[in-house]
């Protein structure tokens, strides 16, 4: 297959700040931005565009804000009723009505879908209300950031919005019922002492959220319940590496289930930027830990977007997620997008991040800035004939008026892990992306495995050439130290009986004082030296032998060198075992063998 990915673009009148797809209809796409207040010439719009054409965008419906007010910040699409689309946005109030003290910036609007004939010619967008969510009163103010929480069939959802520009900065929730409508309820608000960088939601019950936020270096949830709002708990603190001043910083945060987060990660100056896959604590005081993470391309210095679609979710948020592939998209400063695929592996209680993998990188996407990103909700086909149309698509907008949609393929994929039994469930299938991840090369780990094999191999020849053992190869030994040259002593081997050992027997058949001498009579053993004897000193029959404590300090050093090279004492064992034993005569010979091994 190609590794090519279908585009789409489309140029509008206005500079494009977000983008978000009708959840229920991947072949439409709500985007939003404009110039702003005064008299530029440049509008504040939202448009409706037709991507069911995988190289062509089409514009099916637009509506003109006022000139007056802000331009629109952020967008979010809610449910669906009957032929009516929620959306939500943020849009300040006018400059006029803000000083009075008035800033209605969370906007709910409709669009109208009257008919399958109308998809390009009768549809409508219209605000249905407006309201103030923050509490503070601060002229500077705007909506920066807007979420909804994973839509459910018959489970409302819930929505965030977070302050930007804001003396004293919040977050306010608020419920979106499933019946749609335009139907929302406020849910209260939270102070934080720093502005949220990002934030998502989650569902993690039948009526039960959590919300998570990031500001530059740290991540904070919050469980949200019937019973009320909880204080933001700090999960995850970003630490400088060692050495280092400078601390990494948070962009975006995206939940991939209850159980996980994925982050993006700007590395301190400008020194690229991280994908970090974030296990969430399960008990109170644990924090969160990575569970994966990836780099994106040296050319990225940092990141301006995250999107993320699971191509399997749960059918409800009771339902545990089982194995699925996440689709992730970042965007680049170089107005690049890299994209990654992502499995979640789950196994009886265990649940894993896997093959955070690269498959495709997307550059000079846009002439500008990219300023959002988003993916389509994926729907698995009824029928096998449109299999060969399988694709999730990701929309991109930026300043520079554009918005360009890629359909990215999919494929039916089989889990070859689950066996098929006879009379049982058939193996589970699901749809994963079509291109293949670029993973580690084969030929990069060969060759990597390759070097530490010759490595090793050199270490160990010339471990053995500066021993003088086997046959020279490197002819490396006369520029080696001299402390490396020496001969290898032999250290006492379990099952070899060491000189305590020996002594201890001894010990045991006899009350006598105890000798160590050579036993002269036996043949030397394999380094020219007599073998030890161990036993009743008899001084007719072996001559003189002397204590341990009488001996000259350079005879007790040819002992322990004796005993060192057979095997029979280490320095760990100390000289105490020695006291009140004899030692025979060291002769010549035997001391010049030792001397010389030395």
């Amino acid at each position: 297959m190609t590794n090519q990915i279908p585009t789409a673009k489309i140029t509008l009148t206005y500079p494009l700040y977000s983008c978000a797809f009708d959840p229920t209809d991947p072949g439409s796409l709500i985007v939003a931005g404009g110039g702003g207040p005064g008299r530029n010439g440049i509008g504040n719009k939202i448009t409706v565009l037709d991507t069911s054409n995988s190289v062509e965008l089409t514009q099916t419906a637009e509506l003109e804000l006022s000139p007056n007010e802000d331009n629109v910040t952020s967008l979010a699409v809610g449910p669906r009723k009957d032929k009516n689309l929620t959306v939500f946005a943020g849009v300040n109030s006018s400059e006029e009505k803000i000083k009075k003290g008035k800033n209605e910036h969370f906007r709910v609007l409709g669009v109208d879908y009257p008919g399958k004939a109308a998809k390009t010619s009768g549809v409508r967008v219209s605000e249905i209300a407006r309201n103030a969510l923050f509490l503070h009163k601060d002229a500077s103010t705007y909506q920066r950031l807007l979420r909804l929480s994973h839509p459910y069939e018959n489970f409302a959802q819930l929505g965030a919005v977070a302050t930007g520009f804001a003396k004293e900065p919040e977050i306010a929730l608020f419920d979106v019922p499933c019946a749609g409508g335009g139907r929302w309820k406020s849910r209260g608000t939270l102070d934080i002492p720093k502005e949220a960088m990002d934030l998502d939601v989650c569902q993690t019950g039948p009526d039960t959220y959590q919300l998570a936020y990031c500001d530059d270096h740290e991540i904070f949830t919050v469980e949200v319940s019937k019973e009320g709002i909880s204080e933001p708990k700090c999960v995850y603190t970003i630490t400088p590496d060692e050495g280092a001043t400078a601390k990494a910083s948070f962009k975006s945060l995206r939940y991939l289930t209850p159980g996980f987060l994925i982050t993006v990660v700007n590395n301190p100056n400008f020194r690229g930027v991280s994908l970090h896959g974030l296990r969430l604590p399960a008990k109170p005081h644990e924090n969160a830990r990575i569970a994966i993470k990836a780099q994106l391309p040296k050319g990225v210095s940092r990141a301006t977007g995250l999107a993320v679609r699971n191509l399997s979710p749960a059918s409800s948020p009771t339902d545990k997620q089982g194995e699925t592939q996440f689709v992730v998209a970042v965007a680049g400063n170089d107005s690049s997008i890299s994209l990654f695929t992502l499995e979640h592996k789950s196994a009886a209680t265990v649940d894993l991040l896997a093959n955070l993998a690269p498959f495709q990188v997307l550059k000079g996407v846009h002439p500008s800035n990219i300023t959002g990103l988003s993916f389509s909700t994926f729907t698995p086909p009824k029928s096998a004939s449109k299999a060969s149309e399988l694709s999730v698509k990701l929309a991109s907008v930026a300043v520079g008026f554009t918005t360009v949609v890629h359909s990215i393929p999919l494929k039916k994929h089989v889990d070859k892990s689950i066996q098929e039994r006879k009379g049982g469930p058939p193996r589970q299938s699901r749809y994963v992306v079509a291109l293949k991840s670029k993973g580690e090369s084969p030929a990069t780990i060969l060759t990597l495995l390759t070097i530490v094999v010759l490595l090793l191999a050199f270490i160990g020849q010339t471990f053995l050439e500066s021993k003088d053992i086997g046959t020279p190869v490197l002819g490396i030994k006369p520029y080696l130290p001299v402390s490396w040259t020496g001969q290898l002593r032999k250290v006492p081997i379990p099952g070899e009986k060491t000189i305590k050992d020996l002594l201890s027997d001894a010990n045991v058949h006899h009350s006598q004082p105890l000798v160590i001498r050579h036993d002269d009579i036996k043949e030397p053993d394999s380094e020219g030296l007599p073998p030890l004897h161990v036993g009743i000193h008899d001084a007719e029959t072996h001559g003189p032998a002397t204590s341990w404590e009488d001996l000259d300090p350079k005879e007790q050093h040819l002992w322990k060198e004796r005993l060192k090279k057979t095997g029979h004492w280490v320095e760990s064992m100390g000289e105490s075992i020695f006291q009140g034993v004899l030692f025979g005569e060291i002769g010549g010979a035997i001391g010049n063998i030792v001397g010389e091994a030395l």
